[in-house]
């Protein structure tokens, strides 16, 4: 028993002198870059920080109210884990989204490669580079404006919606709407239209996808402990949905002609015959905007629904507006619309967080030392966490009156390019932002045009629900009138 006990202290000690020992290098390294320390965080758990990570991503709030103990930086420390950096300053904020120094790679690839593969979301460097510019032209101003399939999906949404104050949640509505839209934009053919050789239907494609990706966020929590779970279940999934869009990408790979193509496997196919990345940039595609335009609408008509003067502006603004003349030019040029949905952005940003890590020993410009103006010296394997939900709260940008709905602000604030990321920034910047806010600004028009009056049905406040991006936990529960 004896033994046991002094072989247990043995190995504590060992450990010990190991972080020490670690502690003093890292300390020595930034010293020789002229660094100071960032004020620190110590989580309950010290171990791995574990209690930390669940409550950013549980309690969308939890970075803010840290942000405004410790200031716009600070390092969260743990025993086994290099610690990490979150930071709102503008400063840092343009490094990590400027620099080759951060990426993405090490944590997402591992755990999203089978399903995904490489592309734009888990890669860096080359293969990203690759993968962003086979997708740009799908995004260019000719699809935008081709509104034709989205009018389909408003008007079988404005036959779903109850017309005499009866309450409705509109978020799964708003979802499967931009699902169907989505899948087109892919395709190149409406869900219900799909051909009879397809493997399976769009919806158990659909099924698989969710399941897919659900898993896939599992592997990345998990990490290499993934492994020790079974497979077969999770490969099955993969393949499912995989057999679905090979289908249509070999298609498309057969009939190219050479002339431009209105999908994304279409444009895809005319750039590329490698299958595997075609694939691959599909389903990251997918991924991206699954969810970020519903998403977006759903926080906007939630706020709408609780400041009834603003559904007001907006249909005297549309009201007298024939439907074949909101056209995507006529909408970008709202400047009332416009201000909402930043306003919305502010407020409920899609993308509540975003983490990097450091592929290198680096070095971020401010957080360090008493006063918070000394660099910061960052190691190579280190995650920095970037809260937009805080940034955006910055009274010395935004006012004092930061968490009322007020989209007139616009008017007369002017955040600088760091100070407000809606679809985030630099080169990871959202290649379908403007395709987004053109498509929630048509969904807006069309609704003021046939409802005279929306009324919130809910009483709880806005909570936020962490997947690949942020949605209403308690959905979007109001009442329409058509009179």
């Amino acid at each position: 028993m004896g033994s046991k006990v002094n072989s247990g202290l043995l190995v504590l000690a060992i450990f010990a002198v190991f972080l020490l020992r670690r502690q003093r290098r890292r300390y020595a390294l930034a010293i020789s870059h002229g660094c100071a320390p960032p004020v620190a965080y110590q989580p309950k758990e010290p171990l791995s920080g574990f209690d930390f990570q669940m409550r950013m991503y549980s309690h969308i709030p939890f970075l803010y109210e840290l942000h405004q103990r410790y200031g716009e930086t600070y390092q969260v420390r743990s025993w086994v884990s290099l610690p990490a950096i979150c930071t709102i300053a503008p400063e840092n904020i343009r490094a990590i989204n400027m620099s080759k120094d951060f990426g993405v790679e090490p944590m997402r690839l591992p755990g999203l490669g089978y399903f995904c593969g490489s592309g734009f979301i888990t890669t860096d460097g080359d293969t990203w580079k690759h993968a962003r510019k086979l997708l740009k032209p799908s995004f260019d101003m000719s699809n935008i404006r081709d509104l034709s399939t989205l009018r389909g999906e408003v008007n079988s949404l404005l036959e779903q919606v109850p017309k005499d104050g009866s309450t409705i949640d509109l978020q799964p509505l708003l979802y499967v709407m931009f699902l169907n839209s989505a899948l087109h934009f892919v395709l190149g053919v409406h869900p219900a239209e799909q051909q009879s050789g397809a493997p399976i239907t769009a919806d158990e494609f659909v099924k698989s996808f969710h399941s897919a990706l659900f898993y896939s966020m599992f592997r990345v929590v998990l990490g290499p402990a993934w492994k020790l779970l079974p497979q077969k279940r999770y490969e099955r999934t993969c393949a499912k949905a995989h057999e679905f869009l090979d289908y249509y990408i070999n298609q498309a790979l057969e009939e190219n002609n050479g002339h431009k193509s209105k999908s994304l496997i279409g444009e895809l196919s005319m750039q590329t015959d490698d299958l595997d990345f075609i694939r691959s940039q599909v389903i990251q595609a997918m991924m991206a905007a699954q969810d970020t335009t519903s998403e977006l609408l759903t926080n906007t008509l939630f706020l709408l629904a609780r400041h009834p003067s603003y559904w007001e502006q907006l249909r005297n603004e549309f009201i007298g507006v024939p439907e074949d003349n909101l056209s995507a030019e006529k909408l970008m040029g709202s400047t009332l619309i416009a201000n909402i949905l930043h306003e919305t952005l502010r407020l409920y940003p899609i993308f509540v967080l975003l983490g990097r890590l450091a592929l290198r020993d680096t070095v971020l410009p401010v957080g360090g030392g008493p006063n918070h103006d000394r660099p910061i010296f960052v190691q190579k394997g280190a995650m920095v966490v970037m809260a937009y939900y805080a940034l955006h709260r910055n009274r010395s940008v935004f006012g004092d009156d930061i968490e009322e709905f007020r989209p007139e602000r616009w008017n007369s604030i002017k955040p600088e390019q760091w100070e407000f990321m809606g679809f985030g920034g630099g080169n990871r910047a959202c290649l379908g932002q403007q395709k987004a806010t053109v498509e929630a600004a048509y969904v807006l028009a069309r609704l003021t045009q046939s409802f005279a009056k929306l009324e919130s049905r809910d009483s709880q406040d806005w909570k936020g629900e962490m997947k690949l991006t942020c949605k209403s936990a308690n959905g979007c529960k109001v009442a329409l009138y058509a009179k």
